[in-house]
């Protein structure tokens, strides 16, 4: 817990852009920063407070910052959840995103899925941070009275995502609560849609385009992956195989691994690559063709800083 909060009051404290990574098991989460403050937080299928609340009580979760990322244009974050944040957490927010990175600009970003629940306990607290709402009342609520309910409002929150985050460890989906507006008019029950199933081995090429290595601008870097999908998550493990059409020699193979999740025709992966030198980790962010056997998009990683086109293509 200390660790992840220190983190995130070292960014804050150097005021800086990007986005911090968190990989917990097959948990996947990132916090978005604008100039030291808060933007977005996902972690899951959890947004804004319940997000953070998941990040501080997980264990044995690595995470990485990566400043060359843009944070979102918009922010999952509402105003009664900042307020809660300063006060439970001390951690400064921001509405929006003060600009948009090359890769952000190229994909749009998932919605994230938030249940009816976690809309109605932010109703109950908005009454603190609603200036309309303030005007409408005859009295203005007291500094006592206002500390109570930002308490109140953050301990139901974190009971609420604490709940969530032990569902979704078992991969048992968050309750829906169905909202009647009258007897005779049901809600329409929403079928899953199924995923795309990605298990087999494929083929990536990365073509990169930019970077802080001069010699490795228009280098196209090949691997061989191997997918096993359960769901809508996948893991894979595989070996960088070529350089710019070029096989390697089997000493020069590095592995890889991967770990992504989908979400209709998107998907969104981490990796982590042990290099010759060292350590690398990224991202790949992919669409699926119509046929399913195809993935075009974009790549990222901290290896010299280079980002560029990425393309999958499976194996018959």
């Amino acid at each position: 817990m200390a660790e992840i909060l220190n983190s995130i009051q070292q960014i804050t404290a150097n005021g800086e852009s990007g986005r911090l990574e968190i990989l917990a098991g097959a948990i996947q989460g990132e916090l978005s920063f604008a100039n030291g403050k808060l933007v977005d937080a996902r972690v899951g299928h959890l947004t804004g407070f319940p997000a953070i609340n998941a990040v501080v009580a997980m264990r044995d979760a690595r995470f990485s910052f990566d400043p060359t990322f843009a944070p979102l244009a918009s922010s999952s974050i509402t105003a009664s959840e900042r307020v809660v944040l300063k006060q439970f957490f001390g951690i400064e927010t921001s509405s929006t995103a003060e600009y948009l990175g090359p890769v952000a600009a190229e994909v749009t970003p998932p919605s994230a899925s938030v249940s009816d629940a976690a809309d109605e306990i932010t109703i109950v607290s908005s009454n603190v941070a609603s200036p309309e709402i303030f005007r409408s009342l005859p009295p203005r609520p007291s500094r006592f009275s206002y500390q109570r309910a930002a308490v109140f409002a953050a301990l139901v929150i974190a009971l609420v995502a604490a709940a969530a985050l032990i569902m979704y460890k078992f991969n048992s989906p968050p309750a829906v609560v169905a909202r009647v507006e009258s007897p005779s008019r049901p809600v329409p029950v929403q079928q899953p849609e199924q995923a795309r199933d990605l298990s087999g081995k494929w083929t990536i090429v990365n073509t990169v385009e930019t970077t802080s290595y001069s010699t490795y601008k228009n280098m196209k870097i090949g691997f061989d992956l191997s997918i096993n999908q359960t769901g809508t998550t996948f893991t894979g493990n595989g070996n960088k195989v070529s350089e710019n059409g070029r096989s390697l020699p089997s000493g020069s193979r590095t592995p890889i691994q991967v770990k992504g999740s989908i979400n209709g025709d998107r998907i969104e992966a981490v990796f982590f690559e042990d290099g010759t030198a060292r350590k690398s980790n990224g991202r790949f962010v992919w669409r699926i063709d119509k046929a399913g056997r195809g993935l075009t998009g974009n790549f990222a990683t901290t290896a010299a800083r280079s980002r560029g086109r990425s393309a999958a293509t499976r194996e018959l």
